[in-house]
């Protein structure tokens, strides 16, 4: 099959299969967590079917003890609520890993009854939408890592990276879709998703009224200030939904996956958003965005599994910086004790402002480094904690 790809995140799943007898796999609708269950495990339900779904429901601790081939793939196992106090109860008597292999489009954390049987008896894995490296079947890209470090072994981009950018943005890294090749029925595919996320998923985690196009037209709104301190004050007025529903929306976006929220450091406190999966942002937006937004948001897509699968122990933290007298780091990386900063720029030489930016980042993070990142080539070390990068180097 054309999305059947070698994932970034095959290699940590098994190690987490060693350790843990119970492993969850989570993560957006469509970002292929079927085919990762299907692959890994010895035996396989889904809970879509519902004829699976009523016979877990009716009698879990049954459903448990036949399968007697591990690891158990248990396929949308949200869908069965009733099924986790037996989980609970089977692994606190068998503690032996790699016994069931749960996946999810939906937190576990949002829904009180399976975070209360599941505390400390699972480890988790979010599978991310592809990158591009894993779209092309390269190996993940270490270039945060070095530029943390203050490495600059940053290859040359290709000529071809605003075209990268482009095609990315379009298709997105969800394998249900990005494999499309007509963009009409790629956008058909898209839609039919959202309708069962906001339809479905969404109702699993948070009980509205809201219709349909209301949600929609919320998430086309947010699609179109990624990345830009939230104003809920703004954003209640072009929906008209009121602010303390926008945050409990926000939450349970969150909770199935469509967004990730981030913190903004320094003198500007708002929260920034952006999309888990950047086609499905593009084909809510409709229509073309700021280029320097373009690449901010493809950087993003394209620096999360790298830092999600590393396996130093350490928990990277994304975060934006911006001051109210106008420095703006639009992606931040922290890893431990170190502090980096990414400023994405049409050009390879960083202007006036863009300096600033980084020159109040770096004072701001004692030790930290700063790399400007742009379309083309050219790849220089400006200083020991600044240089200039291709965005091609982090794909």
């Amino acid at each position: 099959m054309a999305h059947d790809r070698l994932r970034h995140a095959e290699p940590w799943l098994k190690k987490l299969l060693a350790f843990s007898p119970i492993v969850g796999v989570f993560g957006h609708r469509q970002v292929g967590k079927t085919t990762l269950l299907s692959k890994h495990s010895n035996e396989y339900v889904t809970l879509d079917l519902r004829a699976q779904r009523e016979r877990a429901e009716a009698d879990p601790e049954s459903f448990l003890s036949a399968a007697t081939r591990h690891p158990f793939g248990i396929d949308e196992a949200q869908l069965a609520p009733a099924l986790f106090p037996a989980l609970k109860e089977h692994v606190r008597t068998n503690k032996r890993p790699g016994q069931f292999l749960l996946s999810g489009s939906v937190r576990f954390t949002s829904r009180k009854a399976i975070r209360e049987s599941l505390t400390g008896r699972i480890v988790h894995l979010e599978l991310l939408p592809f990158t591009q490296a894993e779209m092309d079947g390269r190996p993940i890209r270490q270039a945060v890592f070095h530029a943390l470090k203050g490495v600059w072994s940053f290859l040359k981009g290709r000529q071809d990276s605003e075209n990268i950018i482009r095609n990315y943005l379009e298709t997105g890294g969800l394998p249900g879709a990005c494999f499309v090749r007509s963009a009409a029925l790629r956008a058909q595919r898209l839609e039919a998703q959202l309708e069962t996320i906001l339809e479905r998923d969404l109702r699993l985690v948070l009980d509205t009224r809201l219709p349909f196009s209301t949600l929609r037209n919320v998430l086309v709104n947010l699609s179109l200030i990624q990345g830009e301190p939230l104003d809920l004050t703004a954003l209640s007025r072009r929906t008209r939904v009121s602010t303390p529903t926008l945050r409990t929306l926000l939450r349970a976006f969150e909770a199935i996956f469509l967004i990730r929220s981030f913190q903004t450091e320094g003198t500007e406190k708002r929260p920034v958003i952006f999309f888990e999966d950047q086609g499905e942002a593009s084909h809510l937006a409709s229509r073309p965005l700021d280029p320097v937004t373009d690449m901010t948001r493809f950087l993003f897509a394209q620096i999360r599994s790298p830092l999600r699968l590393s396996d130093s122990g350490k928990v990277a933290e994304i975060f934006q910086y911006r001051t109210r007298g106008g420095a703006h780091v639009p992606l931040a990386v922290r890893f431990g004790a170190r502090n980096l900063g990414l400023i994405p720029l049409l050009e390879a030489n960083p202007g006036r402002q863009a300096m600033g930016s980084a020159t109040s980042f770096l004072k701001n993070y004692p030790g930290a480094r700063v790399v400007f990142v742009h379309p083309g080539t050219e790849s220089r070390v400006l200083a020991g904690n600044m240089a200039t990068a291709s965005i091609a180097a982090f794909t």
